[in-house]
């Protein structure tokens, strides 16, 4: 957002200051033009020369003023948007392990299908899935397939306009959002990190972990020396420099799997990472699945190839599951992604459904 803001200051700012230098040139053509012609004296053009080099600051000024005023307006008006939001009702705490169907798998989505407001095409039609308590199922497909709001309607940013969506064999209307947020954790493809130190952001999800706890995520995500080897270690406050994006991205990751939760979401995770990022975060992925659930979104090969179950989406819909290998043989939308590059090691293509 500040890049943005930075990006249209820019050119306001070059158009304000190109049309003074431009004024000035006018006003010398024009009155060494008549001086030259001897009806108007030196120093009156020096004055009105004077008078414009003064105005230059105020002019210039003005025009960031006024970038500062549209871009306040601007964001006054999502603000408002936010506003107008309906806010999520927070019931009394369910307690979900009383409820849990032991047989029940963690997450099952039954013929759900979703639409936003707005559109008259569904999102997500009729879909069935069911994700088991251990293992990673990666999710894969095409642009506006509906990855991403499959992991939305999981997550309950968005309501089923149809079907039914269980946790652990409770419907989720028999549960409020805390409570099925609390079996979740999330890392989107734009990872924030909050003010204040590496420890801080690390626990933000769980303040109540140890030092041997974020000691061993850190080690699995391949942080721990790049920490060490900062002045305060993990009480660094975060700036712009202290940290690479990779290493940011490991700290949201971090974050999440740190937190105590039965399912690990992750959309996009490894779409804009270097190599030895992507290759800790893939490490991170397959040891959480040993012990708990894992969905992904991703479009590289390295992450989505080793997955238990790979689900292919297209049109909204679930067009085939299963490994890789089974996928290359019996799914051309697979396969044709695979070949094209769509689902390729060194290539990162953002989801924007």
């Amino acid at each position: 957002m500040r890049s943005r803001r930075c990006e249209c200051r820019q050119p306001r700012g070059l158009v304000a200051w190109t049309a003074i230098q431009g004024s000035i040139i006018a006003i010398l053509g024009f009155g060494a033009w008549r001086v030259a012609d001897g009806e108007m004296a030196v120093s009156t053009l020096i004055a009105f020369l004077l008078y414009a080099f003064t105005l230059m600051g105020p002019v210039s000024e003005l025009a960031q003023n006024v970038t500062s005023v549209q871009s306040g307006i601007a964001a006054a008006i999502r603000i408002r948007e936010m506003q107008s939001l309906p806010t999520e009702q927070y019931d009394e705490v369910v307690d979900v392990v009383a409820k849990t169907n032991a047989a029940a798998p963690l997450i099952e989505l039954r013929d759900v299908t979703v639409s936003y407001h707005g559109s008259n095409q569904p999102a997500l039609r009729d879909v069935s899935l069911v994700i088991p308590t251990r293992g990673h199922m990666a999710i894969v497909g095409p642009s506006g397939a509906g990855k991403t709001t499959l992991l939305s309607t999981v997550l309950r940013f968005v309501e089923p306009r149809s079907g039914e969506v269980l946790l652990h064999g409770v419907g989720y209307d028999a549960l409020d959002h805390r409570a099925v947020r609390e079996s979740l954790a999330y890392v989107e493809q734009e990872t924030p990190v909050v003010p204040g130190t590496i420890r801080e952001n690390v626990v933000f999800s769980h303040p109540d972990a140890t030092d041997e706890e974020v000691q061993a995520v850190l080690r699995l995500l391949r942080l721990d020396d790049a920490i060490e080897a900062l002045p305060n270690g993990l009480d660094t406050a975060l700036t712009a420099t202290s940290l690479s994006g990779g290493q940011r991205q490991r700290i949201a990751m971090a974050r999440a799997v740190l937190r105590p939760s039965a399912l690990l979401l992750l959309d996009e995770a490894t779409a804009q990472v270097d190599t030895l990022t992507e290759a800790a975060i893939v490490d991170a992925i397959n040891e959480r699945a040993r012990t708990g659930a894992v969905v992904t979104i991703a479009h590289r090969l390295s992450t989505v190839r080793d997955a238990d179950w790979i689900v292919v989406m297209e049109d909204g819909r679930i067009r085939n599951i299963g490994n890789h290998d089974e996928l290359m043989d019996k799914d051309d939308l697979y396969r044709d992604m695979v070949v094209a590059g769509r689902l390729d090691q060194g290539q990162a293509m953002l989801e924007d459904c």
